[in-house]
Parts: structure tokens; C-alpha cells; sequence
């Protein structure tokens, strides 16, 4: 029954209502521990910053507040939505997620309804009646304080989200500018949730047109797996450095987003020193990852030697002058397979789905153009190093085709 239904409010006698309300407000105590103790049950990884005491003290009060109005037979105030949208703020800061807590609120009045439906005498249909018009004030109740709870949540999470962006942007620069020493660097770690002692492992991708967007996106997976992270866009590269975080995790949490990104994944490296290392490992990686396929994660610790090599890449081209041989991409595939497949003609051609006498002729035909055997170590080295200088500069060729900039400006 709801009060459309029912006479006019009135002159109806609210009193058995009140008293019911102060009876249940009566053994407060142990609900609000039933309360609490259910919620932590099933929620307690996302309430481990939260004290007993405190959720205790929140529940009982939150409790009270809606007694007392239910009692009145009126909404809550401004003053009392006010305390759910403080709620909400310190709930953000202690980094529970908003529908968990949501969901809480929900079960916590669920409980509370319960009480005072149980307390209603089944033998007087008259306050039978008077509860049940407390179905349509519960919600009001429910929906002002879980609005306010959640634009409380909003502000504090744009706040911290912005906050971190800024130590974000601080602590890279910091370790970019060869500050990784400094006791101010450490205090940026420790506000990012990083053990400046502990091991840091960067990966470096292309920046995505919708940098903000994609960002958001990517430090909630990122976070949702646990560990610290800083993810940040520095010119047109994308760099995150993280903690605690198993390499396939960060990788899928670049892949799906936008589809999977090319990348550059630097070495596991401990401190803070080792971070600032692990970042040079990341772009150095990335710079040989924008010549392979797409998609593809270059490891430093597998691509080591070029990636250290490749900024060196414009002071050795006269060594490194092949011709017009790495304008041919399937004589430079060739060259690839059998550096990355042990040497092996037969394992190259599985790779590149070939026929092995077609590996060997164009392994022949790339030495024809370039002057180098890449079946023997030094040319092999200088057509890899070739390759991937004639792909770089092809790349800038590009951005700046696309966006009308000198890349070295």
C-alpha cells in the first residue's frame, strides 16, 4: 500500500511508527554489526583500508540518521545527504570502488527495512498500514543519500585522479632528468604507491589519439590487477612504469583497449635508479618494435643489442649502406627470420611460409644488393642494423607527411 492510497497524512497518527523506529534504534548495536559484518564478507579485499571502527561508526550513525527522519515522517536534510556526500569523498580516498559501497548502502537499508517490518503487529492492521507507507520514505531516504554518496565519490576521485596525474607527471620527469637519487624522487614514488626499493619494470608504446580517454581506461585495468603503476603520454610516446605487476598482466592491459599496440618492454630493474633505466630499456625496445609487425612486444632483454645500438644508428650510416637492398621488405623479412630462428634455413622458411630454397635465394639475393653475408656475424649485424635504420627513417618520413612537423624539432 502505498500513501497515494491511504488517508491524508495528516490525520493519520504516526506515533506507533515513531515507537517502532525507537525500538529498533534501541538494539542499533548489534545491527549495525550484522550489518558490517556482512558487507566485509563479501567485499572484505575492497574494504581492507577501512577500520572496523570506522565502518562501524559510519553504519550506526548513517543508521540513526534515517531512524530519526523515518520517525518524523520526513526526507532527509540537506545537512544529512551532506554527511553520505562525506561518505562518499572518504570512501574515494581509501580507494573503494562506487559500486561497492553502493551496493552497501542498499544492503544496510535492506537490513534496517527488515527490522521495522518484523516489529509491526500483524493483529493491527492500522499501524500494519502506517509501515508499509514507510516503503515509499525508505526510498526517498535510499535515492537522496545514495546521489549524495556518489557525487561525493566523483569529486574526490576527479581530485585524486588529478592529483596523481600531476606527482604522474613529476615523478617521470624526475627520473628523465636523471634525479632518481633524490630524496624528493623517492617521496614521489612512495605517493604513487611504489617501493622506491623495489623492482620497477617499464614498456613504452605509441601514444593513442585519445590519450585522456584511453588513459582513464588503462590505469583502472591496470589498478584492477593490483601492484602501482604511473601511466603517462610524453610527447608520442606512452610510458608506464609499474610495480608488482607480472609482465603478461601490464601487456593485456594494453591489449584490448585498442587493440594491442606495438611496444617495448624494458628490463625488470631494481630502485629507483634501476626505474629510470628500465624506461631507457622501454623506448630503446619500442624504437625496434616500430619495424616489426604490428602488435608486436620487442623485449630489451631479447633485443638488446640493437635496441642499445639504434640511437647510434645516424653516426654509424656509413657503415651501414646497403644499397637499395632494404627497399625490399621480403629480402629484410628473410634476414629477420633467420636472425630470430636460430640460423636455421628450415626454421626460417616455417616462419614465413616459404619454401627453405626461397629463404636461401633471397638471404643470396639481400648479399648481392647489400655486399654483406648475413650467414656470417658481422653482416649479419650490419644488415640488422641497416634494416632498422631504413626503417626509422621511413617512420619519420611518415609522421611527418601526417602531421606536417619536423620530427627532430
Amino acid at each position: 500500500m502505498t500513501r497515494s492510497s491511504t488517508q491524508d497524512d495528516t490525520t493519520r497518527d504516526w506515533s506507533a511508527v515513531a515507537a517502532i523506529c525507537r525500538e529498533v534504534e534501541s538494539g542499533l548495536a548489534t545491527l549495525v554489526t550484522q550489518i558490517m559484518d556482512d558487507i566485509r564478507r563479501d567485499q572484505s579485499a575492497a574494504y581492507v583500508n577501512v577500520s572496523r571502527a570506522e565502518h562501524e561508526a559510519w553504519i550506526h550513525e548513517q543508521a540513526v540518521l534515517l531512524l530519526a527522519g523515518l520517525a518524523a515522517r520526513r526526507p532527509p536534510t540537506a545537512t544529512e545527504t551532506d554527511h553520505a556526500r562525506a561518505l562518499g569523498r572518504r570512501r574515494a580516498q581509501q580507494g573503494l570502488p562506487v559500486e561497492v559501497v553502493l551496493g552497501a548502502y542498499h544492503r544496510a537499508y535492506q537490513y534496517i527495512w527488515n527490522a521495522l517490518a518484523a516489529r509491526a503487529r500483524p493483529d493491527e492492521p492500522e499501524q500494519t498500514s502506517l509501515v508499509l507507507e514507510l516503503v515509499d520514505l525508505t526510498l526517498i531516504w535510499l535515492r537522496r543519500n545514495t546521489s549524495a554518496f556518489a557525487d561525493g565519490h566523483a569529486e574526490a576521485a576527479r581530485s585524486r585522479d588529478e592529483i596523481r596525474i600531476g606527482l604522474g607527471h613529476q615523478f617521470l620527469d624526475a627520473l628523465y632528468a636523471g634525479r632518481a637519487t633524490a630524496e624528493e624522487t623517492e617521496m614521489l614514488a612512495r605517493a604513487l604507491g611504489f617501493d622506491p626499493d623495489g623492482l620497477f619494470q617499464a614498456i613504452c608504446c605509441p601514444a593513442p589519439p585519445a590519450a585522456s580517454e584511453y588513459l582513464d581506461r588503462l590505469r583502472r585495468r591496470l589498478r584492477d590487477n593490483g601492484g602501482a603503476e604511473c601511466a603517462m603520454v610524453r610527447g608520442r610516446v606512452l610510458v608506464v612504469v609499474s610495480q608488482g605487476l607480472p609482465e603478461p598482466r601490464v601487456i593485456q592491459a594494453l591489449d584490448g583497449l585498442d587493440g594491442q599496440p606495438t611496444a617495448g618492454l624494458g628490463l625488470p630493474r631494481p630502485g629507483l635508479v634501476g626505474a629510470a633505466e628500465s624506461v631507457v630499456d622501454a623506448e630503446r625496445a619500442l624504437g625496434v618494435a616500430q619495424g616489426a609487425p604490428a602488435g608486436e612486444v620487442v623485449r630489451f632483454s631479447s633485443s638488446w643489442l640493437l635496441a642499445t645500438l639504434s640511437p647510434q644508428l645516424d653516426r654509424l650510416r656509413p657503415l651501414l649502406d646497403s644499397g637499395r637492398a632494404t627497399e625490399q621488405a621480403h629480402l629484410c623479412e628473410a634476414v629477420r627470420a633467420y636472425a630470430g630462428h636460430g640460423f636455421s634455413i628450415t626454421a626460417s622458411a616455417e616462419a614465413l611460409h616459404v619454401h627453405p630454397n626461397t629463404v636461401k635465394y633471397r638471404l643470396d639475393r639481400w648479399q648481392h644488393l647489400a655486399g654483406w653475408d648475413p650467414r656470417t656475424l658481422d653482416g649479419l649485424q650490419r644488415s640488422l642494423l641497416s634494416i632498422a635504420l631504413a626503417e626509422r627513417q621511413r617512420g619519420e618520413q611518415s609522421a611527418y607527411a601526417v602531421d606536417g612537423k619536423d620530427p627532430d624539432r
